[in-house]
């Protein structure tokens, strides 16, 4: 049994570790060729980049593609540079090459296409060369259609190379490691447990055999020294009985049984008790909070590894110290707050206070939280448990926070005021350009020169667009300050949806967009300033035409519906809930629905928020309708500004952003017009 069991330990112990190093050495392999595959492309990519940008830089200017010198050089340099890298070269939209490291290199139609790994790089095989990794991105001259591609290739033997020198070494290492762990257990299986278990079944035979005096060596684990001990005990209980048989079987009876109930008993008291022990030290040792204990006579008895590292101290210099004379060195007001709270849990009651000195180990301001509670020792004497929360960082990033709030607030206020004095003071400068541009262009137009008259033309068209951008800025600041001047009057919203329409009807044209207007009939007459409500219908109908593509289709819908919400603010609440009453009540809808690219998630929350745009900030054009261009980023500002002005509601709808499928986004303008009757029986929405 002794040679089944060691066999089976080791067997079951070779087998793990195999398994644990052949899985590791696969994983740690692949992990390696993958992340040096990765490395590789990411350097072809970044060359090929850089060469795109390059050329295109140079066709901006004017230059043909094919009739560039010094091309041929720069592959050379590229494939030199990097020994990893095969080829480099510039093909034509058709696939003929027009440069190339080495003009003998021949990148024929007959490569046969393996597959993609992203939408630059690609597996293709080479007649006679093998598997390669080639790298592509397409050339765009200004007008935007394709030039030609870069092509940048290393070869799939690059990888294979490096693989196995990794394969060797690891092999080298690991079979090392794996001589030496399973030596370790064939040491450990020998030593630890065939070895004690063979000296108990010699002390087990001896017992059976009538020999109840034997003494059990000294064994390394504790569990079978335990397991020794007792049958020890076992041969000295049976030696009393054979003392004492002849004095009566029935008091020997009682005594064996008193002797089993007593030593089950002590055997679950003193497991009990060990785990008991072990969890608590665990606990105290693995706790993230320092633990100090001191008792009656102020001496620290206890300070676990959290508190060695709080206090800066060794555990050995810490415990049977005294516990003020410790904290004395630290700080004279942590001292006060400690012993206030030391003498307040010896009385019997629990305490909190906060304690603040400089730790002299690395001279950090360190701040912690005290909470002081009664504990017993075994004697049954009251001693004062300190439990102390590390809140330093908590407090440092609390007053960072309060600081940066404090700054964001005084930002937007010098924001505000930088928005209100710049429309301003930009008012005047702009109003003589303009005026002077007209008077140039009209009056003086047959006295002066006709390039000067194209110069000033455009001087009024910037100045007419600056002149927007500041009406912009000036409604917003009048928004925030709420002064915006509303005039109201009834209106029918079909009336200004129409003027929209009309007032746009160029920019539909220009872009080649369709217009759908499907507007309700009967719509409920609406108190609004009509000039304002044009301007946030004609913000929301210009957005849509920017981000739909040409051809696309915008359809502006009206309709009337009733509803449980009340009208004034809709219900809401300063929580941001919304009160549904009992009543119907009527409301008007403007929905602006276009084909376009979408709206991300992560955007639809801002962009109703000031200067806020979506997409690249580079990409800013300000061209007033071209595709995606971008202006100040104060439309649905001044949209959202105008509707919450007239007690209505403005949010966006969309499946997300997709240039490609163009999902399209959905703005929804709701609006509470003068009080109509509610038809019987109709339904609230």
């Amino acid at each position: 049994m002794k040679s089944a069991l060691e066999r089976r330990i080791l067997l079951f112990a070779l087998l793990v570790i195999t398994l644990t190093i052949a899985v590791n050495t696969g994983f740690s392999i692949e992990g390696f060729r993958l992340d040096y595959r990765d490395g590789i492309i990411l350097r072809c990519q970044t060359l090929a980049a850089g060469l795109k940008n390059s050329i295109e830089k140079v066709m901006g200017l004017g230059i043909p593609l094919g009739e560039m010198e010094g091309v041929n050089l720069r592959c050379q340099e590229m494939v030199t540079n990097d020994p990893e890298i095969v080829y480099c070269l510039i093909e034509d939209p058709d696939g003929n090459p027009l440069y190339a490291n080495d003009p003998s290199f021949n990148f024929t139609r007959d490569v046969e296409f393996i597959k993609n790994i992203s939408e630059t790089t690609s597996i293709l095989e080479l007649p006679r060369l093998g598997r390669f990794y080639d790298v592509s991105l397409p050339l765009f001259a200004s007008g935007k259609e394709l030039s030609g591609r870069v092509r940048i290739g290393f070869p799939e033997t690059v990888l294979k190379a490096r693989t196995e020198k990794m394969l060797q070494r690891s092999i080298v290492v690991l079979g090392l490691a794996f001589v030496l762990v399973f030596g370790v257990v064939v040491l450990f299986t020998k030593r630890d447990l065939i070895g004690p278990i063979q000296r108990l079944i010699r002390v087990a035979k001896d017992i059976a055999g009538g020999n109840f005096r034997v003494q059990v060596p000294a064994l390394s684990t504790r569990d079978f020294n335990e397991l020794g001990l007792a049958l020890q005990e076992m041969a000295h209980s049976l030696t009393e009985r054979d003392e004492k048989i002849q004095e009566g079987y029935q008091e020997l009876e009682e005594t064996n049984s008193q002797l089993q109930k007593s030593y089950e008993f002590q055997e679950r008291i003193s497991a009990e008790l060990g785990r008991s022990r072990e969890m608590y030290r665990s606990l105290l040792e693995d706790a993230s909070d320092a633990i100090v204990v001191s008792d009656a006579d102020d001496r620290i008895v206890l300070l676990n590894k959290a508190g060695e590292e709080f206090f800066g101290l060794s555990r050995e210099s810490a415990e049977r110290s005294n516990l003020f004379s410790v904290v004395n060195f630290f700080s004279e007001e942590a001292l006060e707050a400690l012993y206030h709270l030391h003498h307040q849990v010896l009385q019997g009651q629990s305490a909190e206070t906060e304690i603040r000195f400089q730790r002299p180990v690395d001279n950090q301001r360190v701040i912690g939280w005290v909470r002081g509670s009664p504990v017993f020792d075994k004697d049954g004497r009251r001693m004062v448990q300190a439990i102390i929360r590390d809140v330093t960082q908590q407090r440092e990033v609390k007053a960072n926070l309060e600081k940066s709030t404090q700054e964001l607030k005084r930002l937007n206020q010098m924001k505000d005021s930088f928005l209100g004095v710049a429309s301003h003071e930009l008012k005047t400068p702009l109003t003589v350009i303009i005026g002077y541009a007209e008077l140039i262009l009209g009056e003086l137009a047959d006295h002066a020169d006709p390039n000067l008259l194209g110069m000033v033309k455009h001087i009024a068209d910037a100045a007419d667009r600056l002149s927007s951008i500041v009406r912009d800025m000036v409604d917003v600041t009048m928004i925030d300050s709420r002064r915006m001047p509303l005039r109201y009057q009834a209106v029918d919203i079909n009336d200004l949806v129409g003027k929209v329409a009309n007032e746009l009807e160029f920019f539909f044209s220009l872009r080649k967009q369709k217009l759908i207007l499907k507007l309700g009939n009967d719509l409920p007459i609406v108190q609004c300033d009509p000039a304002r409500m044009i301007q946030a219908i004609s913000n929301l109908a210009v957005n849509a035409i920017k981000f739909t593509p040409d051809q696309g289709s915008i359809a502006i819908e009206t309709r009337s519906f009733f509803s449980l919400r009340p009208p004034t603010g809709f219900g809401v609440q300063p929580d941001g809930t919304k009160v549904i009453g009992a009543e119907l009540h009527p409301y008007v809808e403007i929905k602006v629905r276009d084909t376009g690219i979408g709206i991300a998630e992560t955007d639809q929350i801002h962009i109703f928020d000031k200067f806020y745009e979506v997409g690249n900030v580079e990409e800013h054009f300000s061209g007033k309708v071209a595709f995606k261009s971008k202006g100040t980023g104060l439309g649905l500002t001044i949209v959202k500004g105008v509707v919450d002005m007239h007690g209505g509601e403005v949010w966006v709808e969309s499946p997300g952003c997709d240039m490609e499928n163009c999902p399209g986004s959905e703005f929804h303008v709701m609006l509470s017009p003068a009080p109509v009757k509610v038809p019987a029986g109709l339904e609230p929405v």
